[in-house]
């Protein structure tokens, strides 16, 4: 636990002090991130709060999350035993500890999510996951998730659950604290942050279309993905998009991207040269191969704002 005398290390310390950042990164973000992601945690993390932060993220944990991760099962290979092996096959490719893997329910819920921080962190994963998501999608969302603990995200992610779950009201001053002097900017965090995860979704599954009927599963709902033609989807949103440009605006106040977004940054990451560098595979022949450059400049112009 943190304690208020103990000294805090920094973000950007910890990051050049070495830690394992998965893929071969020697430092600062994992190689798939993008760009704005780590810029805007550095950003964030330079600010006066992340000693409050620490501190009410540990307690947090310790306090108001504790009945509920006892209540729940763990994954492991004993229990849930393909569910472990996904957990574990993720971990290893990102290049992290084996998390403290959970299953429950959770509100009705199919998904699963990452809490904690740098030195405690677990995974939950819903038991309508499980239920109604093939385990092939199943190992994008849980890849999805074991990438926040990868690139570091969970102390921002946390705490902004706390600006939007009245539960979590033991982190509501230090929300209200970051919300005052960098709200914005970690809203804008949070859309990018859900980039760099669904790369590393994609990297553990390796299979796009995977990946795609995942996203589309969060939306459809128990209608299931199978039923969607993605690309049609993809058409309608555009072409709403376009009559509604105006509400744009609204996504400044979104904590994740639309998922049509994520799903064609997504397959921007699969046309990359760094995708199959990742991966390490040989690109199909004859298909031409966005640079680390193109790929950058084309998701800044799809993520805006």
């Amino acid at each position: 636990m943190t304690t208020l005398d103990e000294p805090i290390m920094t973000f950007q310390a910890y990051l050049e002090a070495g830690g394992d950042r998965g893929l071969g990164a020697e430092g600062g973000s994992p190689p798939y991130a993008h760009p704005m992601d780590g810029w805007i945690l550095k950003t964030l993390d330079a600010m006066p709060v992340k000693h409050v932060l620490d501190t009410a993220i540990d307690t947090l944990i310790s306090v108001q999350l504790g009945r509920f991760i006892a209540q729940s099962i763990p994954i492991d290979h004993k229990s849930f035993p393909q569910l472990y092996e996904l957990v574990s096959e993720c971990s290893e490719r990102l290049g992290i500890a084996v998390p403290h893997a959970l299953m429950g329910s959770f509100g009705g819920s199919f998904n699963a999510f990452t809490a904690g921080t740098d030195e405690y962190n677990f995974l939950f994963v819903t038991d309508g996951l499980l239920k109604h998501f093939p385990l092939p999608e199943a190992h994008f969302v849980v890849g999805h998730e074991c990438g926040h603990i990868a690139a570091k995200h969970l102390i921002y992610h946390t705490l902004l659950e706390a600006m939007t779950d009245t539960a979590l009201g033991i982190l509501r001053p230090a929300a209200r604290m970051l919300r005052l002097v960098a709200g914005t900017a970690l809203l804008a965090w949070s859309r990018r942050s859900e980039i760099t995860c669904d790369r590393a979704g994609l990297l553990c599954c390796g299979d796009l279309q995977v990946a795609e009927r995942a996203l589309v599963g969060l939306v459809a709902g128990f209608a299931g993905a199978k039923e969607v033609d993605i690309d049609q989807y993809l058409r309608r949103y555009r072409e709403m998009s376009d009559y509604h440009g105006a509400s744009a605006w609204q996504e400044l106040f979104y904590t994740h991207p639309m998922i049509p977004k994520r799903i064609e940054g997504l397959r921007l990451f699969a046309r990359s040269e760094l995708y199959f560098e990742l991966r390490r595979e040989a690109a199909p022949a004859g298909v031409e191969l966005l640079s680390r450059a193109e790929l950058d400049q084309l998701t800044g112009e799809l993520v805006r704002p």
